[in-house]
């Protein structure tokens, strides 16, 4: 803790101005939102069936052993030279999965509900489901994944995770009954929200704290982007719902973030971009509050496609917030490295040059090539270093060389634990 402390002090010392000593990859991040960092951050990823297969380990033991999991997510992270480690399993899946939806298990992927038998169907569904039981499916796995990320991983989400309430009705119902029900059966559908505030997300909060002593929660929230859901849905559905579980939370001592990159600005249509419409999108984020602080988040959308001059417009008129963008993973995965190294240069010439800028991967799909991960990596910290030159143009970005992973494994830390889980 003492350590942890001090890389936080370190580190909002930097972003002022009062460089005492090195930066390393857990501060930086912290210190880049705050202000200005030795250099732009490459933040860890939301990887998880990537680290898998890029450790080979097998999803039957990988997600459902918690020691392997964030061994091989820390890993696989830090051999990418990652700042700060983002260790997130899938956590949509373990409130239904515990409620007792059907889900499809394979030896090579994440575990995914079976859509074709929802948990809820109708009103009498949902009156013969129980609260949570924290002994069924895998919660004890995410009660001691969220454990030994805390005690473990440097970065900024250190919270115990849960699934905010419209991506859970996706798992339960799928999404176009649950947005039915919003719209059509108002009352059922705030039945459903009712259950899953007190009946899945309260109970599993409390067995993340029992187990691991933890204090702050954060539920991720993708089917809630736009337009998955409109603005004004968002704002009618789970905005109060995040505001209802933050007042129970409160109760009992804890900081529950529900709705997390609800709002994100997820139009597929380059066509279709609106400048207003992504504001008001980042607007929504901001009354969430994802970290606790005002930022403009980019997160799952087609960034590579985004008007970086409306982000950075955004960010000067209110107050010059930091801006946390993430790489859209499929860009990065069918991606020549050349225009992954624009890309960067490009966001980092018009966003980054006062600080205030963190870069990540959205998501990196399972089968991306370790090369394009490395080529972004490589490229935000040699083009990121500040100050930043003059002419981005002129600083030559080679195409990186790197240590197969299983030779580099070799003395790392996590070495026993991932080749362990390799034999049959």
């Amino acid at each position: 803790m003492a350590n942890a402390t001090l890389d936080l002090i370190q580190g909002l010392l930097w972003s002022k101005g009062l460089h005492i000593g090195q930066l390393n990859p857990g501060n930086r991040p912290m210190a880049a939102m705050m202000g200005v960092p030795d250099m732009v951050p490459f933040a860890g990823a939301q990887s998880h069936d990537h680290c898998m297969t890029v450790a080979r380990v097998p999803a039957r033991k990988f997600y459902w052993d918690a020691e392997l999991h964030i061994s091989t997510q820390m890993a696989v992270q830090r051999w990418y030279e990652m700042d700060g480690y983002t260790v997130i399993a899938d956590v949509y899946n373990w409130e239904t999965e515990a409620l007792g939806a059907r889900f499809i298990y394979s030896d090579n992927a994440m575990p995914t509900p079976d859509v074709s038998h929802p948990l809820i169907s109708s009103p009498a569904d949902l009156a013969r489901l129980k609260p949570l039981d924290p002994t069924k499916g895998r919660v004890p796995f995410a009660c001691e994944l969220a454990r030994l990320t805390a005690e473990r991983a440097s970065g900024l989400l250190k919270d115990g995770f849960f699934c905010s309430p419209f991506s859970m009705m996706c798992n339960m119902m799928g999404y176009a009954p649950a947005v039915h029900a919003m719209r059509r059966n108002p009352q059922f559908a705030k039945d459903v929200f009712a259950f899953m505030e007190e009946g899945a997300i309260l109970p599993f909060v409390r067995a993340q704290a029992e187990h691991g002593h933890l204090k702050s929660f954060t539920g991720p929230d993708a089917w809630a982007c736009f337009p998955n859901l409109s603005h004004a849905m968002i704002r009618e559905w789970e905005l109060p719902s995040a505001q209802r579980l933050k007042a129970l939370g409160k109760k009992n001592g804890w900081d529950i973030k529900a709705g997390s990159v609800a709002g994100d600005y997820c139009e597929e249509d380059p066509a279709k971009f609106d400048k207003k419409l992504m504001w008001d999108s980042f607007d929504l984020i901001n009354e969430f509050g994802l970290l606790g602080m005002k930022m403009v988040l980019g997160a799952m959308g087609r960034t590579q496609e985004w008007d970086p001059l409306w982000i950075k417009e955004y960010a000067d008129t209110h107050g010059h917030q930091p801006v946390f963008l993430g790489l859209n993973g499929r860009f990065i995965r069918d991606s020549k490295p050349e225009a992954i190294v624009a890309k960067v240069r490009q966001w980092i010439d018009v966003l980054g040059r006062n600080g205030k800028l963190v870069l990540n991967i959205a998501n990196i799909p399972a089968d991306t090539s370790p090369l394009n991960v490395f080529v972004a990596s490589r490229a935000v910290h040699t083009l990121g270093r500040y100050p930043i030159a003059r002419d981005l143009s002129q600083v030559d970005v080679p195409l990186p060389r790197f240590t197969p992973f299983d030779e580099w494994l070799k003395g790392q830390p996590e070495e026993e634990v991932i080749r362990r889980s390799r034999e049959k």
